[in-house]
């Protein structure tokens, strides 16, 4: 029989490891030079998509784990290391592994219980408070939306991903 509390958390840990590994296909297809690349004026650079998907799980880790959110601004700033594509890089594997580690700490309770998010807040659903667990979601979620924004970038590029 499956134990259905473990079930969701192992589904949970398995959905961001599968994201990251969609997300680490595409990072393998870029470079240095392409982080500034931007379909048009006014989108996201690749560099900008990148830092949008490690301050997007930092904010809402931190805020998780400590009411006081931490501020976009605040999760965004990598210093000099979100810089290169190297550092984003780094910035990824830290920040997924501390995701990570902080889902094995949670018990089944503290993944069900309702936590307060800003309601305008995407994650939040339109509700006020929303079970831990559909807020983790969130993050694997934002990941891969921004990693199919990476992957039709490198499309637009002259890679296919199709013969990847």
């Amino acid at each position: 029989m499956v134990d259905m509390n473990t079930l969701a958390r192992e589904l949970l840990l398995a959905r961001f490891i599968a994201v990251r590994d969609d997300l680490n296909e595409a990072l393998a297809r870029i470079d240095q030079e392409s982080l500034p690349w931007a379909p048009a004026p006014g989108m996201r650079t690749i560099q900008g998509l990148l830092l949008e998907i490690i301050a997007t799980e930092r904010q809402i880790v931190s805020g998780l784990r400590d009411p006081e959110r931490m501020r976009f601004v605040e999760a965004e700033d990598l210093g000099a290391s979100g810089d290169t594509l190297a550092g984003l890089q780094s910035w990824l594997e830290a920040t997924r592994q501390q995701t990570l580690d902080y889902v094995k700490s949670l018990s089944q309770e503290e993944l069900e219980a309702a936590v307060p998010v800003p309601p305008r807040s995407w994650e939040a659903m339109g509700q006020g408070a929303v079970p831990r667990i559909e807020v983790l979601r969130s993050v694997a979620i934002h990941e891969s939306y921004h990693t199919g924004q990476l992957v039709s970038y490198l499309w637009m590029r002259g890679d296919d991903p199709y013969q990847w």
